[in-house]
């Protein structure tokens, strides 16, 4: 049995990453190469406990930054959907990468949602309690300015070359390995199934305007308040009107990558539409006032 089926399916598993993202001087290649691998896992439908746990750890600390540096530690609450797991995980990915101070942040950051609430927290997220929207408007502050002495993308990425697990893979072993393991479960049909059922009503209704569309589904990526669509044009907000604006009259956008690129989809007015971002030209569009 050789290094790479010893831990198969567990925690235990390898870190992989590709020759080109590990042979990289851009400190953010290994990390990008990382997520990417762990995507693929997800959409075989893997469990985060099935998937390398120094792996995931780097994951889910790359989207606790990425998160708080665009919307907030409330963002982060939002969209890993308050879940304990990712809180636990990105905790002790803190801890192993050393990031003390980081560390005590993340965790007034937690204890703050649980003195407040979720429900609490979301309406702040949503600009509809100043007050928790105030506290945590100060944890964000202090985030950032510590963030520019302790880089946490650069502690990850350096963590993350140390692993002793690490294996440097070329893409197409990587994507052979993906495959393996994606064979390798059991109840995998039962699986896909089950997360297809699941899925939240944005994502059927992407997957509906995706075929509608003629594209390929992809992969999802965020959910943002940074567009805005009148019924006939969609622009990106500038700066400045982010911050004049209350986040209860920001749209939610969501973006997704389909086999023709970067794509958003936003609900307003009993319809679903759908957007190539780049160029904020109208797709495809599907009437939902019946499923209000």
């Amino acid at each position: 049995m050789n290094e790479l089926e010893s831990a198969f399916l567990s925690s235990d598993d390898v870190i992989m990453v590709s020759a080109e993202a590990f042979d990289s001087r851009d400190p953010f290649d290994i990390l990008d190469s990382n997520i990417s691998v762990i995507n693929d896992l997800f959409k075989e439908h893997l469990t985060p406990e099935e998937i390398s746990r120094s792996a995931i750890m780097s994951y889910y600390v790359d989207f606790y930054v990425a998160q708080v540096n665009n919307g907030g530690f409330l963002q982060f609450g939002i969209n890993s959907n308050w879940s304990a797991e990712i809180v636990d995980i990105v905790r002790q990915g803190l801890r192993d990468m050393g990031a003390v101070r980081h560390l005590a942040l993340f965790d007034e950051g937690v204890d703050a949602v649980g003195k407040f609430g979720t429900k609490a927290c979301s309406s702040a997220y949503s600009g509809r309690n100043k007050p928790v929207k105030d506290h945590f408007w100060t944890i964000d502050s202090r985030f950032y300015a510590l963030n520019e002495v302790e880089d946490l993308f650069l502690i990850n990425a350096a963590w993350l070359r140390r692993q002793p697990n690490l294996r440097v893979l070329s893409v197409d072993e990587l994507q052979q390995e993906v495959r393996r393991r994606s064979v390798a479960l059991s109840n995998r049909s039962e699986r896909v199934k089950s997360a297809l059922d699941a899925e939240p009503s944005y994502m059927k209704l992407i997957r509906v305007l995706c075929q509608k569309s003629r594209q390929i589904f992809e992969q999802f990526t965020v959910g943002e308040r940074t567009i805005f669509y009148d019924g006939t044009t969609a622009r990106e907000l500038a700066p400045e009107e982010l911050h004049r604006r209350d986040n209860a009259e920001l749209q939610m956008s969501w973006f997704f990558i389909t086999n023709k690129g970067l794509h958003f989809m936003i609900e307003t007015e009993g319809k679903a539409t759908m957007f190539q971002f780049e160029t904020m030209r109208k797709i495809a569009e599907i009437d939902i006032s019946k499923e209000e």
